[in-house]
């Protein structure tokens, strides 16, 4: 009799729901995204979705939480690329889970899984600008001045703009880390 391997069958079946709730949430939105909807395209029951993650908003931050790690590990690396580049790859990064972004906002107030994810995800943008920052010379409290400045337009554009003309927002960016880093090298 062949042993059982449960958790590599829990193991899978778990990527196979967050790559349908990925896809749906990219694609429709959080509230257009259905559990039964995930479920049927997974190809499980309902109910089953819930074994493995308590909730829609718990699935939403493992969603995130996946993205955001395969997103730091396809960032340039900061030895072999430019300031310019490192910034516009994080943008695109944002890009991708643009339509997610006023939702990860609202409820974060109401669930701790998404709130904590939001919060993982400031944490990692902040450490990659300080990074970036002081590379360009800024000392350490300059560097987190204007980390936070970066993080503030790149999130007021991703909340205000749906419609956003990525080259023109790419552009501004762009300019503000010139001028926040003079030494920032193109």
């Amino acid at each position: 009799m062949p042993a059982t391997r449960p958790h590599l069958d829990r193991d899978l079946k778990r990527k196979q729901i967050l790559d349908a709730a990925e896809r749906l949430l990219l694609r429709d939105g959080y509230e257009a995204t259905a559990m039964a909807e995930v479920a049927r395209r997974t190809g499980v029951a309902n109910n089953a979705v819930y074994w493995y993650f308590p909730s829609k908003d718990d699935l939403l931050a493992a969603v995130l939480r996946r993205r955001q790690e395969r997103a730091l590990e396809s960032l340039p690396a900061r030895e072999t690329s430019t300031p310019d580049e490192q910034a516009l790859a994080m943008l695109a990064q944002l890009d991708q889970v643009a339509k997610l972004t006023a939702t990860v906002h609202e409820r974060s107030k109401h669930s701790a899984a998404v709130a904590e994810m939001h919060e993982a995800f400031h944490a990692a943008a902040d450490g990659l600008l300080r990074s970036l920052f002081r590379d360009a010379g800024l000392d350490a409290d300059d560097a987190a001045q204007a980390a936070r400045a970066m993080m503030a337009l790149v999130e007021g554009i991703h909340l205000h703009e749906p419609d956003r003309d990525t080259a023109g927002r790419d552009n501004l960016v762009l300019w503000t880390l010139h001028r926040l880093a003079p030494g920032v090298s193109s």
